[in-house]
Formats: structure tokens, sequence, C-alpha cells
């Protein structure tokens, strides 16, 4: 596969908003070492629930046999294969970098985090959140043809990462061991990698791991009033729907975390053989259209979904901030002022 150019994405823009896109002021943007850090604190007992170790900072970090992330020499790190290290693909940000988000997601993640902990004592590791669009394109340039034909990195300037509007996390247990999931950040089999995947590769520990990750995350988006459809092909990444076509992916989510199939295997093959009719099924919605179908999904079963969710029903209203296709994708070059660059 020939790579393409820069000169390809310094120009990309939002084509996809439901609002009217707008660009992100660096003022959008905090840091999440620091942010809320006194209440997240406080509300976990004096423990903060969330670490950061931005993974396209370092390449020198790697998984032991035992599964801890460790620091290893230079000569060590070139002999791990791909799959053992924290950051599969290469050193994409300045060392120095720090990790960012958009306050929409961060106010998610932050509430995400103290109820994991509070219910698992689960401390949440973020790997990836800002990624700029150069520094995406860095990370597109270390990549393999396999790695982007198989979807596990986006092109620069197409993604919700490229807002700060999608965060990438594992958990890690009360003696800092990571949570059995099925797989490491970045695992490189796409396949066991969905959320949809219920094969015998991952335990059944590990898949109900994953749910109640999931759950977490769409419990304090609802419950703040947005919404947040999980990446369905990468059981770490979280973020913003893009738009409206996206709204049944916030509806498959929460039927999921409820252990109901409401994206059949059927539908999945009608992608693929009828993509025109696909389409019409599930991308047209309107917002009154999801919420309609999200009564009937839920029907009868409204106090188990308050129970899991917090509340037994999406926002009445539509927001702009719903959606990351709202929002102009970040170049460092308009960051550099403001010191929140990453290249």
């Amino acid at each position: 596969m020939v790579k393409r150019p820069w000169s390809d994405f310094t120009a990309v823009r939002s084509e996809t908003s439901v609002h009217g896109a707008r660009d992100v002021h660096s003022d959008d943007l905090v840091a999440m070492k620091d942010y809320r850090r006194a209440q997240r604190i406080e509300a976990c007992g004096g423990v903060d629930p969330i670490n950061v170790l931005l993974a396209y900072a370092q390449d020198e970090l790697i998984y032991s046999p035992s599964g801890e992330i460790i620091r290893v020499d230079a000569k060590t790190y070139a002999q791990t294969p791909r799959a053992g290290r924290l950051n599969v693909f290469g050193l994409a940000y300045r060392r120095d970098a720090q990790f960012w988000l958009h306050r929409i997601l961060a106010d998610i993640v932050v509430g995400a985090a103290i109820h994991l902990y509070q219910t698992q004592r689960w401390r949440m590791v973020l790997y990836d959140g800002l990624r700029t669009v150069e520094g995406a394109y860095k990370l597109y340039q270390l990549a393999t043809d396999e790695d982007i034909e198989a979807g596990l990195l986006a092109l620069p300037g197409y993604s919700a990462h490229n807002k700060g509007l999608a965060v990438d996390s594992m958990m890690v247990d009360a003696h800092g061991h990571e949570v059995a999931m099925g797989g490491h950040f970045d695992h490189l089999d796409m396949e066991t990698n969905s959320r949809a995947y219920t094969g015998d590769k991952i335990n059944p520990n590990a898949k109900q791991n994953r749910l109640i990750r999931e759950a977490a995350f769409l419990r304090t988006a609802l419950t703040q009033g947005l919404l947040i459809a999980p990446l369905r092909s990468e059981f770490w990444d979280d973020r913003l729907p893009e738009n409206r076509a996206d709204l049944w992916r916030v509806l498959d989510s929460a039927a999921r975390v409820m252990g109901i199939t409401y994206y059949t295997p059927e539908d999945a093959a009608l992608r693929k053989a009828n993509r025109a009719l696909w389409q019409e099924k599930w991308e047209r919605w309107s917002y009154q259209d999801f919420l309609q179908k999200w009564q009937e999904c839920f029907r009868g079963r409204e106090g188990e979904l308050e129970d899991l969710l917090g509340t037994a029903m999406p926002p009445p209203n539509e927001k702009p901030e719903f959606y990351h296709g709202n929002f102009h994708p970040i170049y460092d070059r308009d960051l550099r002022a403001s010191g929140k660059h990453l290249t």
C-alpha cells in the first residue's frame, strides 16, 4: 500500500455535522492528569481513579509475562514483538506531551472512572485521547498495511480522536494488574477486539468485564445529559457519536450491556450484501426515531435499565454537543501558541 502524502490531510474539515461544525478552541482542551483531580480523589476515598499514560509518547514500555507494564532498555524493546509492546506503532508524539481531551468527553471520563472505582475498585488508565492530525499522520506512516486494512487506525483527520472526543483506556485492579478484557489496548486481533465478539477466544469473566466497563461510560454520559457511542470494533475506545447516523450505535451499546442482541448477525450480513438497504434501516434515524426505538427495545425493562444506567431514557432533546461531527479536526499548528501541541 502506498501511503498518502501529508498534503492530502492538511485541510481536513468536518463534513458530517448535524448543527454546523465549529473549531475546537485550545481552551476547550483539558489535561486529564489534573482535570477535576481533587473532586475525583475525594469521591474515591483518597484514591485517584485515573492514571495517565500517553501511549504514543513513549517507546520503552512492554507487557511482562504476567501482563504488567514495565520499562525496558532499548535492546530488549527492539527484541519484543509488537503485540508485547504498549505502543504497537512507534513514537508519534513528543515525549513530554500531555494527555488532552475535549471538556465534553473529559467530564464523561471522570464520571465513569469514579463509578468504576466505587463499584469495582478499578482504576482507569488513559492511553490516548486527543490525537492531533499531525500526530495521527505520524501513526499512519508507522502503521502496517494490515493495520490500516483491518481498521485498527483511522486516516488522519477522520477520527473522533482528532477532536479530543474519543478516549482509549483500560482498567487495573487494586494491585495494579490489568483487568482481564480479552486483550490489551491496541490488541492486534480485530476479531476479538469487537464488542460483539461471542467466541471462545475470550473467557466469560473477560466478556463480563468489558460489559461492566461499557455500562459505566454509558451511565455517565446519559446521566450527564449526553450520548456516547462506544467504538464497536475496539473494546477500549469510547467516543461521542459522529452524527445521527451513529445513533443506532448508542442503542446497540445499551442493549448489549442489558444482555439484548439488538444489531444481529443478519444485520451485519445485510450491510455487506445491500449497503443502501442497510443504511435505510440503520442510518436514516431522526433523533425522535432514536428515542422511539429506545422505548421499543427496553419496554417492560425500564427499572432494570435505570438500575444499570442511571436513567431509563436518553436526553429528551437533541443538543449540538452530542456529536463529534459538529467539531472540526484539531491541528498542532493551531495549538503551538497554547503549548498544547503533541508533535
